[in-house]
């Protein structure tokens, strides 16, 4: 199931499900901070074409100068059958943030902050260029609002005409591809890991538990991966887990018995929210607390917080580290230090929101919110084991928990 082509939820019913059984879910997130366009991105300055853009969650944004930069997104038609809604990725660069020479900025290796409104503007393309190319003024909604070059090129993409273009929802992006590396090839270097890795490894961990006919069979529990957007800038939309699309498709799940089967289920439900951990950094290592380091390759983190920034609890951690312990993978433990501010998942949303126990986790990795970031390969197959493992004997876990 999907909301708004950018939340995706997944399921595989258990051949002994009834209404009122609990639900193994992890969930993840699909955003990433990034640049977005305007909704009235014509710009030019001193004969640059410039596209005016949003700054999209907490982004490092530093990193986004002197990238290969292109766009991605949805774009919305009227054709003969009403609307379509086509998604689109350019794949070349097109933009770029260009910095300014040390020559005329002395100063800027002492303190670099961009302005993000006047300074953080791609460059698409020369006014002169454009002319010569004989791009002139189009028809339609978006004639006025944006350059002719950047609407022709999403015309060629899904080939329409530029007077069919009613809106657009376009996000930057960095055309390097993701790679392995280091001199070990122990490292990932990619965009967006943060948090589509835990997306990759938590469907991955589902298909893997399916694998065994017999083990599905057997589970007597709805198994869900819950993929949301909007993380970035506090879950609060409709495709967002501070929604209740959650909760609506839980209820439907569980339609066909008694009035409280749902209700039921959450208390035999529990929640791995898997969004990326910070590893201790080797040249940063007292922003961490002494005795909460996570590196890389020593497995995910169970991350607490005193004051209900993580969900994590006693009982949820007691949970997954026997979930951990039948699948021989290491787990560590963060919290952050007091004098620095800690921050959230969609974990307490969702478990203040549901009622739902909830333990809060990630892989760990280095340069988060940059435009590219690092982690290493262990990681991902430490988390779709632990995640394929969740899925196969949560149930049998939970039934075993007892208190004395």
């Amino acid at each position: 199931m999907q909301k708004n082509r950018s939340t995706v939820i997944a399921f595989a019913i258990g051949g002994k499900y009834k209404p009122g059984n609990g639900y193994s879910i992890v969930g993840a997130h699909t955003d990433s901070p990034c640049l977005k366009v305007k909704p009235i991105s014509k710009k030019t300055k001193r004969d640059y074409l410039c596209v005016g853009v949003q700054c999209y969650g907490g982004g490092i944004w530093n990193t986004w100068f002197d990238r290969d930069l292109t766009i991605a997104g949805r774009v919305l038609t009227r054709d003969d059958n009403g609307i379509g809604d086509h998604l689109i990725h350019v794949q070349r660069p097109i933009l770029r943030v260009p910095h300014l020479c040390i020559h005329l900025d002395r100063g800027k290796n002492d303190n670099f902050g961009a302005n993000k409104e006047t300074e953080i503007v791609p460059v698409l393309a020369t006014s002169v260029q454009q002319e010569l190319q004989k791009y002139a003024d189009f028809g339609g909604q978006q004639a006025s609002k944006h350059h002719p070059t950047l609407v022709k090129l999403l015309c060629d993409e899904i080939n329409c005409k530029p007077d069919q273009i009613l809106d657009f929802e376009l996000c930057l992006a960095d055309t390097q591809p993701a790679t392995i590396g280091g001199a070990l090839n122990e490292f990932i270097f990619s965009p967006r890991l943060d948090n589509l890795m835990n997306c990759f490894c938590a469907l991955q961990g589902l298909l893997e538990s399916l694998q065994n006919e017999s083990s599905l069979k057997d589970d007597p529990n709805i198994r869900m991966i819950c993929l949301f957007d909007n993380e970035e800038v506090g879950s609060q939309s409709a495709q967002g887990a501070g929604s209740s699309v959650t909760e609506y498709i839980l209820r439907r799940l569980s339609a066909g018995a008694s009035a409280t089967a749902f209700e039921e289920g959450i208390a035999k439900s529990l929640l791995v929210s898997a969004d990326q951990a910070h590893a201790v950094h080797p040249n940063y290592g007292q922003k961490h607390e002494d005795d909460h380091q996570p590196a890389l390759h020593k497995g995910p983190v169970i991350k607490y917080n005193a004051n209900q920034r993580y969900a994590t609890t006693a009982v949820t951690s007691a949970m997954l580290r026997e979930v951990a312990r039948r699948c021989d993978v290491p787990l560590q433990d963060f919290v952050v230090r007091n004098d620095i501010a800690c921050g959230s998942t969609i974990g307490p949303i969702l478990s203040s929101k549901l009622g739902l126990r909830t333990i809060d986790i990630g892989n760990p990795q280095l340069a988060m919110h940059s435009i590219r970031e690092m982690c290493c390969t262990t990681g991902v197959y430490q988390a779709s084991q632990l995640f394929k493992t969740f899925f196969e004997t949560f149930p049998e876990i939970s039934e075993s928990f007892h208190q004395n």
